[in-house]
C-alpha cells in the first residue's frame, strides 16, 4: 500500500491519504479540568473526521507531567515520526504535549525534521507555516506560564503552612503523626522513645552513627518505611531540628509548632558532637527562627 508523502511546509491544508498519530496526555494538576484523556479522544476523533483525507494511523497516551519530555507514550509517538510512521502528530492542546517552551521548541524541530506536522484540535495554528510556528511557540509560552503559576501557588501554600506551624506535606518525621484535623504533628508514643534513644546513645554514650543503628536493629526497631536503620537514617534524625518542635521551609524556620521531644541541652550536644566528628551534613546559615502562628 501506498501513501502520499507527508505535509511538507507552506501546505496548509494537506490532503490524499495523511497518516494521523494522536497524542493524549492527562497530567496530575488536571483534577478539576475537562482534558481527560476519554474527553481528547473524543475531541481528537472528531477533528480528524473534518479533515478531508485524514485518518488515525497511531494513538499515543500518557498520565503524566508536562514539565519533562522523558514520557513513554510521548516517546513512542516521536519514534513513530521518525519511522515514518505518521504525517500529522494531533494533540488536544499545546499543553498536551509540553508546558516547556524550551521543550516544545525542539520537539517541533524533531517534528520539522522527521517531516510531520504538528496540530492541535482546539488552536488555530499550522506548523507547515511559518506563522503557525509562530503562534505555537506563543501558545508555549502561555502554557509554561500558566505551569510557572500553578507552581507558584503551590510554593506559597507550602511557606504559609510552615509559618502557620502546620506540616507541610510528604513523609513526617519519625518519631511524629501527622493529625489530619491541623495538620500539626504530634508525638508518636513509641517512635518518640526511639528518638530519645538515639540522642541518649549518640549524647551519653558516644556511640557512633553506625553503632546507634546497630542497637537499634539489634531490638527490633524499624524506621518509618519499615526497613532497619542505617548511620545515615542515624545522622538525619540527630540533626533535624524538627524534634524541637521546629519546622523548615525555603529558608523560613519556625518555632513553637508541635511538641518538641528532644530538649534544647540535648539536641545542642548532639550538635557539638556531630561537628567535632565531620558526621554534621547539614551545617548551614540559619535564619533566626519566627514563633508558630495559629491559622
Amino acid at each position: 500500500m501506498t501513501h502520499a508523502p507527508a505535509p511538507q511546509p507552506g501546505t496548509s491544508d494537506p490532503s490524499g491519504d495523511v497518516r494521523v498519530g494522536v497524542y493524549a496526555r492527562r497530567s496530575t494538576d488536571d483534577e478539576h479540568q475537562p482534558y481527560s484523556i476519554d474527553a481528547q479522544d473524543a475531541r481528537l476523533a472528531a477533528y480528524i473526521g473534518s479533515q478531508p483525507g485524514w485518518r488515525q494511523a497511531a494513538r499515543f497516551a500518557g498520565d503524566a507531567s508536562g514539565s519533562t519530555t522523558h514520557r513513554p507514550g510521548l516517546q513512542r509517538a516521536l519514534a513513530a515520526a521518525r519511522a515514518g510512521v505518521i504525517d500529522v502528530l494531533l494533540v488536544y492542546r499545546v499543553d498536551r504535549l509540553t508546558r516547556s517552551l524550551r521543550d516544545l521548541v525542539t520537539l517541533l524541530d524533531d517534528l520539522d525534521r522527521a517531516g510531520v506536522v504538528f496540530r492541535s484540535a482546539t488552536e488555530p495554528f499550522d506548523t507547515a507555516t511559518a506563522m503557525g510556528r509562530m503562534l505555537v511557540q506563543m501558545l508555549g509560552m502561555f502554557a509554561q506560564f500558566e505551569r510557572d503559576t500553578i507552581i507558584d501557588r503551590v510554593i506559597a501554600g507550602i511557606e504559609r503552612k510552615a509559618a502557620a506551624g502546620k506540616w507541610k506535606g510528604g513523609r513526617r518525621p519519625f518519631g511524629y503523626r501527622v493529625d489530619p484535623a491541623t495538620s500539626t504533628l504530634v508525638p508518636d508514643a513509641g517512635e518518640a522513645a526511639v528518638v530519645r534513644l538515639i540522642f541518649d546513645a549518640y549524647t551519653r554514650n558516644r556511640l557512633g552513627g553506625k553503632a546507634v543503628a546497630g542497637v537499634l536493629n539489634d531490638r527490633g526497631h524499624r524506621t518509618t518505611t519499615g526497613g532497619p536503620w542505617s548511620a545515615h537514617q542515624v545522622l538525619r534524625v540527630l540533626s533535624s531540628r524538627a524534634y524541637l518542635g521546629e519546622l523548615t521551609f525555603r529558608g523560613i524556620t519556625a518555632a513553637g509548632c508541635h511538641p518538641a521531644i528532644i530538649d534544647e541541652k540535648t539536641f545542642a550536644e548532639a550538635q557539638r558532637i556531630l561537628a567535632a566528628r565531620g558526621e554534621d551534613h547539614s551545617r548551614r546559615a540559619r535564619m533566626p527562627p519566627i514563633t508558630c502562628s495559629p491559622g
